[in-house]
C-alpha cells in the first residue's frame, strides 16, 4: 500500500478460491501493491505449535501486482458510487447495536423487519461514522461539487426530482448568501380531488362539486423542505422563495438530477447521474454521481435546462392531447433538435449527450443495438425491470466473440491461450427479484395486443449460459455458530429503512465491452424504458473509448455483483431447505477449480473474460 502498511486479505486466513477478487477499501488516487500466493492446508508436523498452527499457509514465490486508483477530483471525469449495500455483514457488525423492529405492510401481509437507520443514532460520532460509511464519498463530493460556486462571479443550474436532503439543500442556500446566482428547477405534479371540510365534501352555490389541487408525495415533500430552510437576511430568504425555484409541471416526471456550474456565465462541469437528492439515495440504493468537466457537455446541459425553465409540453399534442401553450415547442421535439437519435456505434474518445423526452423510442433501441454488437462482455443494471427492446437482445445467447487478440486489455500471451469462439458474457443487476406472478400478467397483456411472439422477460433469458444474473437482498436468515476458524456467527443483516420503493439497485448505466480498448459507457438519470425514453425529462451520457471511466464502472458494477450474486445463491439454497456449508467451508482439493475450466459453465467465460 501507498503508506506502506500490509493488510492481508483472507478472510481469517483462509484461501480465496475463485480467479477474481475485488478490494473494495482502497482510497481513489493511491497507489497498492498486491502480492498473491498459493495457499496449502498446513502440514501436521509444523514449525507452528498446537495451539497457534494456521490451518493454511502459503507458499511459493509471490506474484506482485502494482495498482493505481483514479483520482476523480482532478480529471475530466470524476465519478462516485455510494456503498450501496447497507444490507452486508460489514454495517451489521458496525452499526447493529443500533438496530430496530418494525411491523410492515408492504405488499399486503403484515411481517417484521428489521432496520439500522443511520439518522436515528442516537451517538453524535457513531451517526456520522454511519453516514459516511454508507455515502462512502458520494454526498461529500456532490457538497463539494456545489461548494465550487464561491461567489456572485458563479451561478448554478439545477434540476431535482426528489430534494429533501437537509445537507443538500442548505448547500444551495448557503451558496445564495454567497451571492450565487442559484437557480433550480423541481418536479411538481398532482392532481386535482374534491376539496373536503370537516370530512364533508365542498359545493358550489349550484351544488357542483368544487374541485382543488392536490400536490403527489414528491411534490410535498420538496415544497415542505424547502419552506424548512431559514437564513438570517430577509433579502436572501426572498431571493431563495421567490427567485430560486422553477416549477415543472408538464412533462411526465422531471426525472433530472443535474446540476451546472457557470463561472461568469460559461458553463464548464456538469454533475450528473441517478443520485436523487435524498437521504435514501446516499445512505441507502446503490447510486452514482458523474462529474463532467467538459465546457462543450456543460453548455449542452444549459441549452436542455433553458428549454426546461420555460415549462414546456413535453410532448407533441398529437400525442399528449395536453391543452398547454399550442404555440410552445414541445421538449420532444426540442431534444430531438439538440441531438438527433444516433446511428450505429460512436467513434472512439467521443462524448455524446441524450435528453428526454423524444418523439420515439429510437434511442432506446440505439441501446438495445449497441447492447447487441457487444463482442466480449455487457454490464447493466436495471432499478425497475427490462424493457422488451433489451430483453429481446437478453434472450439470444450472443454471437461469437471476435479474436480476443484485437482490442482487449490483456497481454498476447494470456490471448494466444484463449479460444477465440467463446461467446460473450453479459452481466444484469437488477433490483428485485422478478415475480413470475407479474411476469404472467405482462405476458398476457401482451398476447392480448397481438405481441405475445415477441414478449420476453427475466423468466425467459436467465435461462442462457449467456446471461449472468443477480439482484438485490439481503442473507435470509441467520447461522449459527460456526467452527474451524470461520467466524463465530453471521450477523443478521438489515437495510437503513430509508428507501420506500427502490431498495437496492438505483443506478442506471449500461457498458458493453468495459475491458476493451473501446468500451461503451451509457450513464445518467433514464432506467432504459419506454417512459423514459418517450415521456420523461431525463438525460444521458454515452462515453465511448475511456478506459479510464470504464475501468471505474466496471469495479463498482463487479463490487455489487459479486456481493448481491453471493446472497442471492445463498438464499436460493436455504429456500430449498438445504444446510450445506459451501457458503463458508474451504474445499481440501483442487475440485472447486473445475467449473472454473469447464467450457459449458458460466465461470469459465467469467475467467476467460477478467485474464
Amino acid at each position: 500500500m501507498s503508506s506502506g502498511k500490509s493488510t492481508s486479505l483472507n478472510f481469517d486466513g483462509r484461501p480465496i478460491q475463485k480467479f477474481h477478487y475485488g478490494d473494495y477499501t482502497v482510497e481513489p488516487g493511491h497507489q497498492y501493491e498486491y502480492s498473491v500466493r498459493r495457499m496449502i492446508k498446513a502440514p501436521s508436523r509444523s514449525r507452528y505449535s498446537f495451539f497457534s498452527r494456521p490451518k493454511y499457509v502459503a507458499v511459493g514465490s509471490p506474484l506482485v501486482i502494482t495498482v493505481t486508483t483514479e483520482d476523480p477530483s482532478t480529471s475530466k471525469h470524476g465519478v462516485y458510487f455510494n456503498r450501496g449495500a447497507a444490507g452486508s455483514q460489514a454495517y451489521a457488525e458496525k452499526f447493529g447495536e443500533f438496530r430496530k423492529w418494525h411491523r410492515v405492510n408492504k405488499y399486503g401481509t403484515p411481517q417484521w423487519t428489521s432496520t439500522i437507520n443511520p439518522l436515528t443514532i442516537p451517538d453524535p460520532a457513531k451517526k456520522k461514522e454511519a453516514c459516511a460509511w454508507l455515502s462512502r464519498g458520494l454526498e461529500e463530493a456532490l457538497l463539494e461539487f456545489i461548494s465550487q460556486a464561491k461567489d456572485s462571479s458563479c451561478q448554478l443550474r439545477v434540476t431535482a426530482y426528489e430534494f429533501t436532503h437537509k445537507e443538500v439543500i442548505h448547500a444551495f442556500a448557503a451558496a445564495v448568501e454567497r451571492g450565487v446566482d442559484v437557480k433550480i428547477i423541481h418536479h411538481v405534479k398532482g392532481s386535482h380531488r374534491p376539496k373536503t371540510r370537516y370530512n364533508d365534501v365542498v359545493k358550489d352555490k349550484d351544488g357542483k362539486v368544487v374541485k382543488e389541487w392536490v400536490p403527489d408525495k414528491t411534490t410535498s415533500d420538496t415544497q415542505h423542505a424547502i419552506d424548512a430552510v431559514g437564513f438570517q437576511s430577509l433579502d436572501h430568504a426572498r431571493i431563495w422563495h421567490h427567485d430560486t425555484f422553477i416549477e415543472r409541471h408538464t412533462s411526465s416526471i422531471m426525472h433530472n438530477k443535474f446540476i451546472i456550474l457557470l463561472r461568469d456565465g460559461k458553463p464548464v462541469e456538469v454533475w450528473t447521474g441517478s443520485t436523487n437528492f435524498t437521504e435514501s439515495a446516499f445512505y441507502g440504493q446503490s447510486n452514482v454521481g458523474h462529474i463532467v468537466r467538459d465546457e462543450d457537455v456543460a453548455q449542452h446541459y444549459l441549452s436542455y435546462w433553458d428549454k426546461l425553465a420555460l415549462d414546456p409540453p413535453g410532448r407533441s399534442k398529437r400525442h399528449s392531447g395536453s391543452s398547454h401553450d399550442e404555440d410552445a415547442v414541445p421538449m420532444d421535439e426540442i431534444n430531438q433538435q439538440l441531438q438527433p437519435d444516433p446511428a450505429g456505434a460512436q467513434p472512439h474518445d467521443t462524448m455524446a449527450v441524450f435528453f428526454s423526452p423524444r418523439k420515439t423510442s429510437g434511442l432506446l433501441d440505439w441501446y438495445a443495438d449497441r447492447m447487441g454488437d457487444a463482442a466480449d462482455s455487457v454490464h447493466f443494471t436495471a432499478a425497475f425491470g427490462v424493457s422488451q427492446p433489451l430483453a429481446r437482445v437478453l434472450n439470444h445467447d450472443g454471437k461469437p466473440s471476435p479474436s480476443h487478440e484485437v482490442g482487449v486489455r490483456r497481454s498476447p500471451r494470456i490471448a494466444r491461450r484463449i479460444k477465440t469462439d467463446d461467446k460473450l458474457l453479459r452481466y444484469i443487476l437488477l433490483d428485485s427479484q422478478p415475480s413470475e406472478h407479474s411476469s404472467e400478467k405482462s405476458r398476457a397483456s401482451a398476447k392480448k395486443k397481438g405481441r405475445g411472439n415477441d414478449y420476453c422477460d427475466y423468466f425467459d433469458f436467465k435461462k442462457l449460459k449467456s446471461n449472468r444474473i443477480a439482484y438485490g437482498a439481503v442473507l435470509s436468515g441467520r447461522m449459527e455458530e460456526v467452527e474451524d476458524g470461520a467466524s463465530s456467527s453471521e450477523h443478521l443483516e438489515s437495510l437503513t429503512g430509508l428507501s420506500t420503493f427502490v431498495d437496492f439497485v438505483h443506478t442506471k448505466f449500461m457498458m458493453i465491452d468495459a475491458l476493451t480498448e473501446n468500451p461503451t459507457i451509457i450513464t445518467g438519470s433514464a432506467n432504459f424504458s419506454i417512459a423514459s425514453t418517450e415521456q420523461n425529462d431525463e438525460n444521458m451520457l454515452a462515453i465511448q473509448g475511456d478506459t479510464a471511466v470504464a475501468d471505474v464502472y466496471f469495479t463498482e458494477f463487479m463490487r455489487l455483483f459479486d456481493h448481491f450474486y453471493s446472497r442471492d445463491k445463498r438464499n436460493e439454497s436455504l429456500d430449498k431447505g438445504s444446510k450445506s456449508r459451501a457458503w463458508i467451508d474451504v474445499v481440501e482439493d483442487d475440485s472447486w477449480m473445475k467449473k472454473f475450466f469447464d467450457p459449458s459453465h458460466q465461470l469459465f467465460r467469467e475467467r476467460v473474460l477478467l485474464s
